[in-house]
C-alpha cells in the first residue's frame, strides 16, 4: 500500500512539474508530458503505473477521462457558436466519415492490416478530445473562430469515435462468430438512454442549483458525484457508452435556460482545476506505462507511412471537404486541417478494442496498440511544436489588449520622463 501510495504521488508530481515547465519556457505541455512519461517508464524503467495501481489502473483512467469530457462540454455554449454551427455539425458528420473511411482504406492499402483492426482504428482515429487540444489553445492563443472549432470538434467527436469503432467491432462478432443481427440491436437502444440518462441528471443538477435547493459550498461535489454516478452506471449497463452520457449532461448543463452565469462560473472554474491534474496525471501514467517493444514497433515502415498518410493526407481532405462554402477563411480552414492530435481516449480505446478482436482469433489485432501510439506521440510533437508559429504565421493569434501594453510601458518609463509628463 505505502509503495502504491509513493508511486501514484511521484506520477503526479511528474504530471505537475511538466505543466510548469511548460509554462515556464513556454512549450506544449502535452509534449513535455509524452517525453516525462517515455523516460520514467520504459526507457529507464523507473515507474511502472500498472504494477503501482494494480487493478486501480483501469478504472482510474476510465473516470478520469469521463470527468475530463464531462469538463470540456461543460464550456460549450451553443451561443458562443451562432455562425459557426453549420461548419461545427459538417466536421462531426461529413468530416468524420471522410476521416473514418480514407483512414480505414489507407490501413488496409499500406499498413497492411486486415479489415476488421482497419476500420476500427477508422473509427478511433476520428477522436482528438480535449485532453490534448485544449493544452494546445492554451499555450497557441489561438484568435476566437479556429479556437471554437477545434474545442467543438474534439469534444463532441470523443464519445463519437468509440461509439463507432464499437459498432466496428459488433459487426466482427457477427461476421465472425455468426451472432444474429438481433443480438446486437440493444446496443442501438443504450446508446440513446445513455444519453437521455445524461441530459436528465444535468437538468436535474442544474435545477437544483438555480432554485438555490443546494447550498453552494455543496454544488461542485454534487456535480462529481453526478458525473461518476451518470459513467458508471451507463458503463455497467453497456461498455463505451458512459462517454456518450458525461458529454449529454455536460452540454445540457452548460445550455440549460435555469443555468445562472454564476453557477456554470463557479461549477467551471472548479472542473478546469480537476481536469488540468487529470490530464497531466493520466497522460504520465499512459505512456509510463508503455513498453520498449511498443515503442519500436512504432519505426515498422508500414505503419510508420500509414501514421503521416493520416496527418498530411486524410485530416486535410476531410477537413477541407466538411467545410466546402463555410464562413471560415482559408487561413481558418488551413489551421484546423492541420491541428489533430490524439490523446489518452485514442490510447485507452484502442487496448479494449485490441482485446476484443485478438479474441476472434485476428492477428493484426497486436498491431493496433502500437500504431495508436505511434500516432499519438507523433501527431502529439507535430501539432504541439507548429501550432503556435502556424498560427501566427496565418495572422490567427489573439491581439492582446492595448490597454495592457500602455500600463506596461508606463511602469517601465525613466523616473525622468515621468516627472516631465506631469508638469
Amino acid at each position: 500500500m505505502e509503495d502504491m501510495m509513493i508511486g501514484f504521488s511521484l506520477l503526479v508530481l511528474i504530471g505537475a512539474l511538466s505543466q510548469l515547465l511548460a509554462w515556464r519556457f513556454d512549450f506544449p505541455a502535452i509534449l513535455i508530458m509524452t517525453v516525462a512519461g517515455i523516460l520514467v517508464g520504459p526507457i529507464f524503467g523507473w515507474l511502472e503505473p500498472d504494477r503501482i495501481l494494480g487493478e486501480l489502473y483501469s478504472p482510474l483512467i476510465s473516470i478520469a477521462v469521463a470527468l475530463i469530457l464531462f469538463e470540456g462540454s461543460l464550456s460549450l455554449e451553443f451561443r458562443e457558436i451562432d455562425d459557426l454551427r453549420r461548419s461545427i455539425f459538417r466536421l462531426v458528420t461529413v468530416g468524420v466519415f471522410v476521416s473514418f473511411i480514407l483512414t480505414s482504406i489507407l490501413l488496409i492499402m499500406v499498413g497492411d492490416f486486415h479489415w476488421l483492426p482497419a476500420f476500427t482504428l477508422g473509427a478511433i482515429f476520428v477522436v482528438t478530445g480535449p485532453t490534448v487540444i485544449i493544452p494546445l489553445l492554451r499555450q497557441a492563443n489561438l484568435s476566437a473562430r479556429p479556437a471554437k472549432v477545434l474545442k467543438w470538434e474534439g469534444i463532441i467527436v470523443d464519445p463519437l469515435g468509440a461509439l463507432i469503432g464499437l459498432f466496428v467491432v459488433r459487426v466482427g462478432f457477427i461476421f465472425y462468430q455468426n451472432d444474429g443481427l438481433a443480438s446486437h440491436l440493444p446496443f442501438f437502444c443504450f446508446c440513446f438512454v445513455a444519453v437521455a440518462f445524461g441530459i436528465a441528471v444535468g437538468h436535474l443538477l442544474i435545477r437544483l442549483f438555480g432554485n438555490e435547493k443546494v447550498p453552494e459550498y455543496l454544488r461542485t461535489t454534487l456535480t462529481f458525484s453526478g458525473v461518476l454516478l451518470v459513467y458508471s452506471i451507463s458503463e455497467w449497463v453497456m461498455s463505451e457508452v458512459g462517454l456518450l452520457a458525461v458529454t449529454a449532461m455536460g452540454l445540457t448543463m452548460a445550455n440549460s435556460k435555469h443555468g445562472h452565469m454564476h453557477i456554470l462560473k463557479q461549477l467551471r472554474e472548479f472542473k478546469e482545476n480537476i481536469s488540468i491534474l487529470l490530464v497531466s496525471t493520466v497522460f504520465i501514467i499512459l505512456t509510463a506505462s508503455l513498453t520498449r517493444d511498443s515503442l519500436l514497433a512504432i519505426f515498422d515502415w508500414p505503419l510508420l507511412l500509414s501514421i503521416l498518410g493520416i496527418l498530411f493526407f486524410v485530416r486535410p481532405i476531410s477537413v477541407q471537404t466538411s467545410l466546402l462554402g463555410s464562413p471560415l477563411s482559408a487561413q481558418e480552414r488551413a489551421l484546423i486541417s492541420w491541428i489533430a492530435p490524439r490523446g489518452i481516449v485514442a490510447m485507452t480505446v484502442t487496448g479494449f478494442f485490441a482485446q476484443e478482436i485478438a479474441e476472434l482469433g485476428i492477428e493484426d489485432a497486436e498491431r493496433m496498440l502500437p500504431i495508436t501510439l505511434g500516432l499519438v506521440v507523433t501527431s502529439v510533437a507535430l501539432h504541439g511544436l507548429t501550432i503556435k508559429p502556424l498560427a501566427k504565421r496565418l495572422g490567427l493569434t489573439k491581439v492582446k489588449n492595448p490597454w495592457e501594453k500602455v500600463k506596461t510601458k508606463k511602469r517601465h518609463r525613466p523616473m525622468a520622463v515621468s516627472l516631465i509628463s506631469l508638469n
